[in-house]
Formats: structure tokens, sequence, C-alpha cells
């Protein structure tokens, strides 16, 4: 699986270089928008209420500290080939949403949203936090978000091309599945 490090490799190698905290948000954002879309997540990692938003700590190290300068876009332990290419399309999405927003922006954004309201539990704006952003609620949030109309990032397509045998078995595991529904159907 891949790791926060590697989605924002991915996001620098579109991006160039942008600061450490929109750098964080649009990581964060993909790892949401996954769940809300496809209730899986994108990257294994554990994102943190931080005072300034959704923060993923070994992101915010490798990007501190591993870099050989302050606006490099190089982040050594990253490794974008574990990105498979439905995650590129939910990183790409997001960044077509969410890439332009400036730094206070994207802050207030994920301020105003359950999981890090909810992650905060009431404490002060100016408090630190390491309290966990919970999964269930990221992927409720931000799938309610997306039926409800929302304006959000576009849900990317992922259907892969199947071949004709892997079509007829799924049709034929779908009706064996339903057999008991569809012969209650039939006979009404």
């Amino acid at each position: 699986m891949a790791t926060a490090i590697d989605v924002a490799q991915y996001i620098y190698d579109k991006k160039g270089w942008i600061d450490a905290w929109r750098l964080a948000k649009l990581t964060y954002y993909s790892q949401a928008w996954s769940l809300g879309w496809f209730g899986k997540p994108m990257v294994a990692d554990e994102f943190q209420a931080w005072r300034d938003g959704p923060v993923e700590p070994n992101l915010h190290a490798a990007n501190r500290h591993c870099r050989s300068n302050p606006t490099s876009k190089f982040l050594a332990s990253a490794k974008v080939s574990n990105l498979s290419d439905e995650g590129k399309a939910i990183i790409d999405a997001v960044l077509d949403f969410y890439g332009e927003l400036s730094k206070t922006e994207i802050i207030e954004l994920t301020h105003s949203e359950d999981p890090w309201i909810e992650a905060r539990q009431g404490l002060p704006a100016e408090a630190s936090s390491r309290n966990p952003l919970s999964q269930s609620t990221m992927r409720r949030f931000y799938a309610e978000q997306e039926l409800k109309g929302v304006r959000g990032p576009t849900r990317p397509r992922l259907m892969k091309a199947k071949s004709a045998d892997e079509t007829r078995q799924r049709m034929l595991d779908a009706t064996d599945r339903w057999a008991d529904a569809l012969e209650l159907l039939a006979n009404r």
C-alpha cells in the first residue's frame, strides 16, 4: 500500500513546490475522498488533527527534515510507483478541485469539516493535538458530501476493462448470489 509520502511526492510532481500546509491538506483530501468515494483508504497512515488541520506525521517529518533545501520537491523515501492508477486518478481529482486554494483557504476548509472537528473534541483553536482523525468519520462525511451534491472534486471513473469471460463469470456469480430475490420478484 502507498504511504502519505508517496502521495505527497506525486503532488509535488504534478504541482511543483507548494508549502507544507497545502501539501499536508492535499494529501489528506486524497485519503479522505478515497474513503468517501470507494470506501477504502489510499494509505495506511494515520492523519492527526493538528492545530492547522489534518497532518500525517511521517509526511510532516520527511517534508520538514529530510529534504536538501526548503523548496526541494524531492522526498527521499517516496515511491510514486506504489500508487495505483486509481490512486493517481483520485489525487488528480483532488488537485483539480483543491489545488489552487491558498494555505489559509485550505486550512479553514478542513477546520469546517466533521472529521477534523470530531477529532479536536472541542480543543481551543490554538491548542496542540495529536488526536487521530477517524477513517469511518472521513468515509461517512465525504460520501455524504457527494450524495448531498455539495460542491467538491469529481469522482474519477475507475472501471477496468474486463474480458468477456470475466464479465460472464461476474454475471453468473451475481445471478447465483441474488437467486432467491430474483425468484421472489419473478413470482410477484
